[in-house]
C-alpha cells in the first residue's frame, strides 16, 4: 500500500469545522486502498490554537495521527494582511475587469507576501516541517488541507511536487496575500471542492487550473426515522416547521445578519423558531424564539434538520457547504447567501430553495420559505436529493484522489529548505 501523509491544522472528532471534517472524512476513506497517518497540530480550538491534545501518535476512528506542539495564536504579534492587500480586496469587484490577476506576485519579503501573516495566525509547527524534511523516503505523496493555514501553505511549498493541495478558496481578505498563489503553484496536484473554487483560483491567482480535478465529498447521510426526529425535536422543546441554522455561530458565518433577519421576520410571525445548532463564538441576544442547542450528535443534527421547514446557510465565504448538501440530501429546502458563488451554484443548479443577496432578501426568503405547502417543500427537498446524489457519490471522490495520487507519487521527491 501507498503511504499517504494528510497535513490540515486541526484533526478530531469533536471538530466540525468544514477542512477539518472534510479531511477527517477522506482520510478514513482512503484508509482501505492507502496507509494513512495525519499530521496537525495539538490545538482544538482555532480561535486561540490552545494545545489540547498531546504531542506524538494517537488513533482517531483507527487512523494513525501525528500531533505537532504550537505555540497561541498571535504568539509574536496580530496577524494583519498589509494595507496594499487590503485595499485589492476592497476593490477586487473593479479589478475583474482588468486582465492582470486580482492578487499580486510575492517579492520574496515575508510580510509583503504573507508569511509573518501565516506564522502569526498559525498554528505554526516547526515540529511539521521537521518531519516534512526527514520523510522524503517515509511517503508516496502528501495531502494538504487548506491553503488559508501555515501547515499546508508552507508544508507544500517544502515538500515539493508529490504533493495535492485542496486550497479550500474563499473570496476573504487573507487570500489577497500572494503567498497562496505561491502555495497553489507549488502543489504537484490541485483539487478543487467546485467549479466556482476552481474560477476563482484562475481569477486569483494567473493560474491556468483548466487541467485541475473537482471533486468534494461523497454524501452518504443516514435518513432519520420519523420516531428518531420526533423524539429530538421533543428533548429540545420544538416543534417541525422552525428555521434551521447548523455550523459554527459566528459572525464572519453570516450569523449577526441571520439573527437579526429572523428576529424582523418574527415581528409578523410569532410562532417562528430559529434553531442554532453548534459552537457559539459570538453574544447572541436573549430571545425565546431562538432556541441554542449548543454541539449535538451526528443523530441529534440530522435530526433537527430532518425536522426543519428550511435550512439556513447565510455565509458569505464557504468552498462547499457540507451541511447544504446534507439538508440537501435529507429533502430539507435550503436558503442561502447569493454573494458567495459556491452557494449560489448549488442552489441555482440544484432548484432545492432559494440564493438570497442582502438582509431585506433574506427576510423575504424566511417569509416565503417557511410557509410553503407542503408539496411544494417536497418537489424542493427531491430536487435538492437528486442533485447531491448526481455529484457527490464517493466512488466518482475516491476515483478522482486514486488518479491524483498515482499521477504526484510518480513525481521525484523536491523537497526545499526551510
Amino acid at each position: 500500500m501507498k503511504r499517504i501523509a494528510i497535513v490540515v491544522q486541526r484533526y478530531g472528532e469533536d471538530i466540525n469545522g468544514g477542512a477539518e471534517l472534510h479531511a477527517r472524512l477522506m482520510a478514513e476513506h482512503l484508509a482501505p486502498r492507502y496507509d494513512i497517518e495525519v499530521l496537525t497540530s495539538c490545538a482544538r480550538d482555532y480561535s486561540d490554537w490552545a494545545p489540547a491534545h498531546a504531542e506524538g501518535e494517537s488513533r482517531v476512528n483507527g487512523i494513525r495521527v501525528r500531533r505537532f506542539a504550537n505555540p497561541l495564536r498571535n504568539d509574536i504579534g496580530r496577524a494583519r494582511v498589509p494595507l496594499v492587500h487590503k485595499l485589492r480586496f476592497k476593490l477586487r469587484r473593479l479589478l475583474r475587469l482588468l486582465p492582470a490577476p486580482l492578487v499580486l506576485p510575492p517579492r520574496g519579503d515575508p510580510a509583503w507576501d504573507g508569511d509573518d501573516f501565516l506564522r502569526r495566525q498559525g498554528p505554526h509547527c516547526a515540529g511539521l516541517f521537521e518531519h516534512l524534511a526527514r520523510s522524503a523516503d517515509r511517503y508516496d505523496a502528501v495531502v494538504f488541507y487548506t491553503a488559508l493555514y501555515e501547515p499546508a501553505a508552507v508544508g507544500v511549498q517544502r515538500w515539493g511536487r508529490r504533493s495535492i493541495l485542496l486550497p479550500l478558496l474563499h473570496d476573504e481578505k487573507p487570500m489577497y496575500l500572494p503567498v497562496f498563489g505561491r502555495a497553489l503553484r507549488s502543489a504537484g496536484a490541485l483539487i478543487f471542492q467546485t467549479e466556482a473554487e476552481r474560477r476563482l483560483a484562475q481569477r486569483m491567482y494567473g493560474i491556468d487550473t483548466s487541467g485541475a480535478a473537482v471533486a468534494a465529498l461523497g454524501m452518504d447521510v443516514a435518513t432519520p426515522a420519523a420516531a428518531a426526529v420526533d423524539e429530538a425535536l421533543a428533548r429540545f422543546g420544538l416543534q417541525r416547521g422552525y428555521i434551521v441554522y447548523v455550523g459554527r455561530i459566528d459572525v464572519a458565518k453570516g450569523c449577526r445578519e441571520l439573527i437579526e433577519a429572523f428576529q424582523a421576520h418574527a415581528q409578523h410571525h410569532p410562532e417562528a423558531r430559529l434553531v442554532l445548532v453548534g459552537q457559539a463564538v459570538m453574544a447572541l441576544p436573549e430571545d425565546p424564539r431562538i432556541i441554542r442547542t449548543g454541539f449535538v450528535s451526528v443523530e441529534d443534527r440530522n435530526a433537527l434538520i430532518a425536522g426543519a421547514a428550511v435550512l439556513v446557510i447565510p455565509s458569505r465565504y464557504e468552498s462547499l457547504s457540507m451541511v447544504l448538501l446534507e439538508a440537501m440530501l435529507l429533502r430539507v429546502p435550503v436558503i442561502a447567501n447569493g454573494l458567495c458563488e459556491v452557494l449560489a451554484e448549488h442552489v441555482q443548479h440544484s432548484g432545492a430553495g432559494v440564493a438570497y443577496r442582502g438582509p431585506r432578501a433574506l427576510r423575504a426568503a424566511l417569509q416565503r420559505m417557511s410557509t410553503l405547502p407542503a408539496d411544494e417543500r417536497q418537489r424542493l427537498g427531491e430536487r435538492g436529493a437528486a442533485y447531491v446524489q448526481r455529484h457527490y457519490a464517493w466512488p466518482h471522490v475516491l476515483q478522482v484522489y486514486a488518479e491524483a495520487i498515482e499521477r504526484v507519487a510518480a513525481l521525484p521527491a523536491g523537497l526545499r529548505p526551510a
